[in-house]
């Protein structure tokens, strides 16, 4: 101070002042830096986790489309046979696409990734919004696609066209041929009578009645409809999982 060298050391500690702000600056910088590679490399393997659940969707909708199949050309087929002369031919034929018609499958959704990303807050280490709009859109399709086929499943088929099916025209003309197993393999097994003389008679019967018919005939079209509805349901779904994979895929 005596040597009036006040400036200096005024200079000299703002100097200092300054190398440690830009020291912190640096720090802050370098680590923010760091942060943001792990996000994109967090955000980088949630992306290739939900193109996998989208490839295994991809089956469960193939899957799901064939049973629709299998279930709309059944239901034809037995239009078709009563168009011919307004009566349903009561063979083995007509009972395994009516036994068809009495399964359904339920649609699977594969969301394990998306689960996560929404339960543990994560969706937003997504950082393109566009992507981010279109999985939330997209998984909200398919649960709205799978409540529309558990309830027909459910209320439709189960409730309505089985319960009809088996008032109207079913007879279990051959446990094997029906369930396709061999019941001889469970142990204790109980031989089941041959019905088919009396019972197949009483079924002829029951179908001849022009009510019985009717009713009959409104739930296989009711079945074929719902197939039907089903299966371009899941083209939509195909085209739409196809597109996100291909999307996701350039990220």
């Amino acid at each position: 101070m005596s040597e009036n060298k006040t400036g200096k050391y005024f200079k000299y500690a703002i100097g200092e002042i300054v190398l440690v702000v830009l020291g912190i600056l640096i720090a802050l910088q370098i680590n923010n830096w760091n942060q943001s590679q792990k996000e994109k490399q967090i955000e980088k393997q949630y992306i290739n986790n939900i193109i996998r659940d989208l490839k295994e969707q991809m089956n469960s909708v193939d899957t799901q489309m064939k049973m629709e199949q299998s279930y709309y050309e059944s239901a034809g087929y037995l239009i078709e046979d009563y168009n011919k002369d307004q009566a349903f031919t009561l063979d083995s034929i007509f009972y395994k696409h009516a036994t068809v018609l009495a399964n359904r499958k339920t649609f699977v959704i594969i969301d394990p990734t998306y689960t996560d990303l929404i339960s543990s807050g994560n969706i937003n280490i997504i950082k393109n919004q566009s992507t981010k709009d279109q999985l939330l859109n997209y998984y909200q399709e398919l649960e709205r696609i799978e409540k529309i086929i558990q309830n027909n499943n459910s209320l439709l088929i189960d409730q309505h066209y089985l319960k009809t099916f088996l008032k109207n025209a079913y007879h279990y003309e051959n446990l094997n041929e029906t369930f396709g197993v061999n019941i001889e393999k469970f142990p204790g097994y109980v031989v089941v009578p041959n019905y088919e003389t009396d019972i197949e008679e009483i079924s002829k019967n029951v179908i001849l009645k022009d009510e019985n018919k009717l009713e009959l005939m409104n739930t296989i079209t009711i079945r074929l409809a719902i197939a039907f509805g089903h299966y371009e349901s899941l083209i939509n779904v195909k085209f739409d999982t196809q597109s996100l994979i291909a999307e996701l895929e350039q990220e």
